[in-house]
């Protein structure tokens, strides 16, 4: 039995488009995916610095939105965070240099085949320590949450500079 091949690309539009939706359900603003790996594209061509803010990762984010980009992965195996990991290593620079574009702290969001989503956030982004609940693990200079669990069990105010935008 011949198994199919996966298009890598479209099962990563895939994944973008879905946790677009997710974010917009969740946030009842819209999230869009941004079309044709955005990072490199912004940092080539001439945009707004408004349009560079919302465009340099591969999730269109809105206005006030803590985070400066998403770089989002799906993968068929869960990726075991307890070890060094070049591929991971890969994916984290690629959010941090597009954040550049930014001035927010990036996320990285994989999805795992029958797993569901991971979410890494920055250590650097908790105020004096404090962290939101039991983090899953940490890698590197980043914790690592179920993006369920922490969309679920955060308030607006940790994903937004300016909570009145989102209700």
């Amino acid at each position: 039995m011949t198994m199919k091949r996966i298009n890598s690309k479209k099962k990563g539009n895939r994944a973008e488009l879905e946790l677009a939706k997710i974010l917009t359900k969740r946030f009842d603003v819209p999230f869009a995916r941004v079309g044709a790996s955005s990072g490199a594209r912004v940092k080539n061509t001439v945009l707004p610095d408004n349009a560079v803010s919302v465009m340099a990762g591969d999730i269109i984010i809105p206005e006030g939105f803590r985070f400066g980009t998403f770089e989002v992965k799906s993968r068929k195996h869960a990726i075991n965070y307890r070890v060094q990991n070049k591929t991971l290593d890969d994916i984290i620079d690629q959010a941090e240099n597009d954040a550049v574009l930014t001035g927010k702290p990036p996320l990285v969001c994989i999805k795992t085949n029958r797993l569901g989503w991971d979410v890494l956030i920055p250590v650097d982004v908790f105020d004096h320590g404090a962290r939101l609940g039991d983090y899953f693990v940490r890698y590197a200079s980043y914790l690592v949450y179920r993006l369920d669990v922490l969309l679920d069990t955060t308030h607006n105010h940790f994903w937004f500079n300016n909570t009145e935008a989102v209700q």
